[in-house]
């Protein structure tokens, strides 16, 4: 059974329908215009709107979510948000990626770079282990190392059997990983 399908869901605001069919291990890679229905695809696929014609039918599944602009709580130290949060989701921080990602652990949020503010949210979105993974627009803001500790990262957490949606304007970074590519 999959993790997550759309049987026609479309919004009355877009001129089209989506069919689509996640599956663990699927690697979706969504590219396109702005305005051709990205950010609308993702909101149906998290339940954050309903479709206007068809359904979306979901397994019971952990989903984490990087959205195209995070919203961090700015007033706090990186790892007492990375504790807090992982007590919440009853997970542990990943050692490799926090290491990898070389974030100022003991600095608050608000002093950090855009870079590192992208990448502690980052590894907020896969803390718990989800199922899916889905990151609007990860490379924003990362430099080159980053981009691929990310790409290292999520070849890796991929062949461990998660499923990913990445919504990009960079398709060729993630091109060779994708089982799916939709050109909105």
């Amino acid at each position: 059974m999959p993790l997550i399908k759309l049987n026609n869901a479309g919004k009355h605001y877009l001129n089209k329908q989506f069919n689509l069919e996640i599956n663990r291990s699927d690697f979706i890679l969504v590219s396109g215009e702005n305005g051709n229905g990205k950010t609308t695809l993702i909101q149906l696929i998290l339940g954050f709107t309903h479709p206007d014609t068809g359904c979306v039918e979901s397994s019971k599944i952990k989903i984490g979510y990087l959205p195209e602009k995070a919203m961090l709580p700015l007033f706090i130290k990186v790892l007492t948000y990375l504790e807090t949060l992982a007590k919440i989701k009853k997970a542990k921080i990943d050692q490799n990626l926090l290491l990898a990602f070389n974030i100022p652990l003991f600095k608050s949020i608000h002093e950090l770079s855009k870079g590192n503010q992208q990448k502690l949210a980052i590894l907020s979105t896969f803390l718990g282990n989800p199922d899916l993974i889905i990151l609007d627009e990860p490379l924003s803001g990362l430099d080159t190392e980053s981009t691929l500790v990310l790409k290292s990262f999520i070849e890796q957490k991929k062949a461990e059997g998660m499923s990913f949606m990445i919504s990009t304007h960079q398709p060729e970074m993630f091109i060779h990983m994708a089982s799916t590519h939709l050109k909105l």
